[in-house]
């Protein structure tokens, strides 16, 4: 589908109180009735952690009427896409670049099989523009201006979602950010929001409230389906009871850092619970 233009006067009101100014934005596909948005973006470098939080955050989001807005780089942003599209979302992808450019592999295809499902990919630059550092910063106040809220799911200590944060604090949008482990240089930055009380940390309770608790929370004693070690963790602790994270991780002979990170995916699910250091299955 070839590229149009919309110039600022055909722009929707929320892209109007963007600062800098949009002068104009090019797009692929069909542009969209703008409802419900929520930025999901994160590090390029995307651990197994990170993934799996966007396997339990993005149905939910879909479900819930949200199209998810991102930069459509590889790692975090490219991932929750994908999901989006297997979820029978709408993405919209805003890049750094320009609307024609031929960036790497995994980007274009994504992008043609975004617009193909009826989403729409987004840019300030016409034509083949070069992408240029400078851009990506500017392209995140788009992805916010666009959105309701913003969902950090792993940043480093220097990572460029932690440019998009910014630009929500900025724009007096809400920002979330999933809690890491400790140990984790991929969730750093976002510990650090967290911490300093520049994002709130995107538990399951706060998900449900987002989405309106539309998945359904494991009951006491029903079967579950967990496969790896989530499912020995699950297990061990059904069997011994209330453990600390310490106790835990050496029954299942796990470091600490991968218990924690096992712990908060679980946590999300509602398969357990933790009070005052102390984890069990509710």
């Amino acid at each position: 589908m070839e590229a149009r233009v919309k110039t600022r006067d055909e722009l929707p009101e929320k892209l109007l109180a963007v600062r800098p100014p949009i002068k104009q934005l090019w797009y692929r596909g069909e542009w969209p009735v703008l409802g419900k948005c929520v930025a999901v973006v994160g590090s390029r470098r995307m651990s197994r952690y990170g993934k799996q939080a966007l396997v339990e955050i993005i149905p939910r989001l879909v479900e819930s009427g949200y199209a998810i807005v991102s930069g459509l780089m590889y790692g975090v942003d490219q991932e929750a896409h994908r999901l989006t599209l297997e979820n029978g979302g709408v993405a919209i992808g805003i890049l750094g670049y320009g609307i024609t450019y031929k960036s790497e592999e995994g980007a274009n295809k994504l992008a043609e099989q975004i617009v193909a499902s009826g989403g729409v990919i987004m840019s300030e630059y016409p034509g083949a523009a070069v992408c240029q550092r400078w851009m990506f910063p500017q392209r995140n106040r788009i992805v916010v201006g666009l959105s309701e809220m913003v969902m950090i799911i792993e940043a480093g200590e220097k990572s460029g979602a932690l440019s998009t944060a910014q630009w929500a604090q900025k724009m007096g949008k809400t920002v979330y950010a999933v809690p890491g482990s400790v140990f984790s240089q991929t969730s750093e930055g976002a510990n650090y929001l967290v911490a300093e009380g520049l994002a709130k940390a995107l538990t399951r309770s706060e998900l449900d409230n987002l989405t309106h608790g539309i998945q359904r929370e494991v009951r006491p004693g029903e079967a579950v389906n967990l496969a790896g070690r989530d499912g020995e963790l699950v297990t061990y602790l059904r069997v011994t009871g209330p453990l600390g994270v310490n106790e835990l991780s050496r029954g299942v002979q796990m470091d600490v850092g991968e218990t924690l990170s096992c712990l908060l995916r679980l946590e999300m699910r509602g398969i357990v619970g933790e009070e005052r250091g102390i984890w069990k299955t509710v």
